[in-house]
């Protein structure tokens, strides 16, 4: 069965190696605030857990196991016709006795980043999605509750930086991020390593290649302008060449003159390399605006003549 990308994320956090019952308790809140249901029957009360990715239980299972739950007394029905559905059934005693809350986020998670990284690995892998960072960029996490996506923005924008934005859906409402390296930042928060290796890849490539084009949309530019401001000064000289003769110009126009004829593709700071010592940019400017009003000149007489 081929993953998508955001799967494949997923099953990296599902990976992940729990360091502490602490890490395990916030994550397995996150699981709980994403996807947890209170039911209640005439016979007993228990919280329903449903995720749409089979590693996703097993997580939730061992999470219980880390935390001394048997697995014996929780349930885990697949369902045949949607086969990634997958249902856990956790008697609301054990989560009482662990101190767990389907209402409440765990106190104080906020204040240590890894436990924080933890609850949000829970909450991404049950009701979050990323894109493929091939085709675009974006990250979401949803849920009904939004009080609680306004909780992880405050936190992130806290703790990485990282400012997300939150809109309403029809019955739910979305935290999502656009920067990839808003996104990569998160994946390394929440455990995702070789995912975050993977987007930085792509980031630092897609970087090098707007660099690449920066430059040649500059020197292309650049280059326009240069062979048109050559071509101008070429017509200039041959206007005052035809009207009075570059021999009778002053000896230092004269020069420019025929070095500018001689070598037309060269820019005003590789003429100015020409000469002997070399002239600098604005050196060679000045003769070209000195030509520029002798041609001015001829062109008035001209009209005078003309009129």
């Amino acid at each position: 069965m081929k993953y998508t990308f955001s799967e494949e994320v997923k099953g990296e956090l599902c990976q992940v190696e729990i360091l502490s019952i602490e890490e395990a308790r916030a994550e397995l809140s996150g699981y709980l605030k994403g996807r947890g249901t209170y039911v209640k029957t005439s016979v007993d009360s228990y919280i329903s857990l449903e995720v749409g990715f089979i590693p996703a239980a097993r997580r939730i299972m061992n999470l219980m196991h880390t935390l001394g739950t048997d697995k014996k007394k929780l349930t885990l029905i697949k369902n045949r016709l949607q086969r990634k559905r997958v249902q856990i059934f956790i008697p609301t005693d054990i989560l009482e006795k662990l101190e767990i809350s389907i209402i409440t986020v765990p106190e104080g998670i906020e204040k240590d980043i890894g436990l924080f990284g933890a609850f949000l690995r829970g909450l991404f892998v049950s009701t979050g999605s990323v894109t493929d960072p091939l085709r675009s960029y974006h990250f979401e996490i949803v849920s009904y509750n939004e009080q609680l996506l306004y909780y992880i923005q405050k936190n992130l924008d806290e703790i990485l930086g990282v400012y997300g934005n939150i809109t309403k859906l029809r019955y739910n409402y979305r935290y999502y991020l656009k920067s990839g390296q808003d996104i990569q930042e998160l994946f390394e928060l929440m455990g995702a390593i070789r995912a975050s290796a993977h987007l930085e890849k792509i980031i630092t490539s897609r970087e090098i290649k707007a660099d690449i084009n920066r430059t040649l949309n500059f020197l292309s530019a650049n280059a326009k302008r240069t062979g048109e401001s050559n071509a101008k000064q070429i017509e200039i000289i041959n206007k005052i060449k035809e009207a009075v003769g570059l021999e009778n110009l002053p000896e230092d126009l004269r020069l420019f003159a025929q070095l500018r004829l001689e070598n037309e593709e060269l820019s005003l700071t590789e003429i100015g390399e020409l000469y002997d010592p070399p002239l600098t940019k604005s050196m060679v400017y000045t003769k070209v605006r000195k030509l520029m009003k002798i041609y001015d000149q001829l062109d008035s007489l001209v009209r005078e003549k003309n009129v």
